[in-house]
């Protein structure tokens, strides 16, 4: 396959940081950050599930549990990565929430969903969450998703090549932003976040396709 990264060197490391640097790797043939910090990935699904609880049935206990996951994944991803910068991963780590909450609320309309007030991580007018940001960040992760999920249904070098660059694009501009995390993690965040917008749309296929219907005799095809 041919890599999408480019060659220009990336390896911006950040001090203590326990990142390997992959730069001569297609970025999904890298090692991930669920690969990093596999705990980390169930805490953030289990916060997920638990915010989705807390929008449709408004039980204060259920935002407990969604914010208890997030700081839990917030302190491992801290530790395994060596990249502690609190600041930075209270910005990242809802967002993946967000991403995977999507999940369980594809089939429901969401506009009437409570909102958590401040000082809730999942508050939406904060002005730390990721998509504010870097809003250009957040349209190349959501492009890398739909690549990707592209690439699941029409296997294609070209298709990979195009989600691996929008993931390093994203990437770029948000360690424009937030310098505190290094380039090689914020790859690794970016590509995390894509392959669950994938996820995301792989679901609303599903969820709205049409049972088939055979055409009976003598009906048009």
């Amino acid at each position: 396959m041919t890599s999408a990264t480019p060659n220009r060197a990336t390896a911006e490391t950040a001090p203590g940081s326990r990142i390997q640097i992959e730069d001569g790797r297609d970025i999904l043939m890298r090692r991930s950050l669920q690969d990093y910090a596999p705990s980390a990935h169930v805490q953030i699904f289990e916060a997920a599930r638990a915010l989705d609880n807390y929008r449709l049935h408004w039980f204060p206990r259920d935002l407990e549990t969604a914010e208890h996951c997030a700081d839990r994944a917030i302190t491992t991803l801290a530790v395994v990565t060596g990249e502690s910068d609190p600041a930075t991963w209270a910005a990242a780590l809802p967002y993946m929430v967000e991403l995977r909450a999507l999940h369980h609320s594809s089939g429901r309309l969401t506009a009437f969903d409570l909102a958590p007030a401040p000082p809730s991580l999942f508050t939406p007018v904060s002005p730390l969450r990721l998509e504010k940001i870097s809003y250009e960040s957040h349209r190349r992760i959501l492009e890398a998703g739909s690549w990707l999920d592209l690439a699941r249904r029409d296997p294609d070098e070209m298709h990979v090549a195009r989600a691996q660059q929008a993931i390093h694009e994203a990437a770029r501009s948000l360690r424009e932003e937030l310098s505190a995390l290094s380039m090689p993690l914020w790859v690794l965040i970016c590509r995390y976040c894509a392959e669950i917008h994938a996820a995301n749309l792989r679901l609303r296929v599903q969820t709205r396709r049409p049972a088939a219907v055979r055409p009976g005799p003598g009906k048009e095809h």
